[in-house]
């Protein structure tokens, strides 16, 4: 996520982020504050619970889409 290179640097990055990204990411709203960015507990059991394969083939099937552009090609 954004260069992260740790699960900490990750959670310090969804903390960091704006209200607008956190909602379209799923995060849950605490109302009034808005949505909560996951603790890197939380990231950790999340990645431990992935089935890294299929999140490299949905990853790869969403930017091979037709229509989408690249700033890579």
């Amino acid at each position: 996520m954004a260069g992260a290179k740790s699960l900490t640097a990750i959670a310090e990055w969804a903390a960091d982020a704006p209200a607008a990204v956190l909602t379209t990411l799923g995060g849950p709203s605490r109302e009034p504050t808005g949505p909560t960015a996951p603790t890197e507990a939380t990231v950790r059991r999340i990645l431990q619970r992935v089935d890294g394969d299929a999140l490299d083939a949905a990853i790869g099937a969403w930017l091979a889409a037709p229509g989408r552009s690249s700033r890579w090609s």
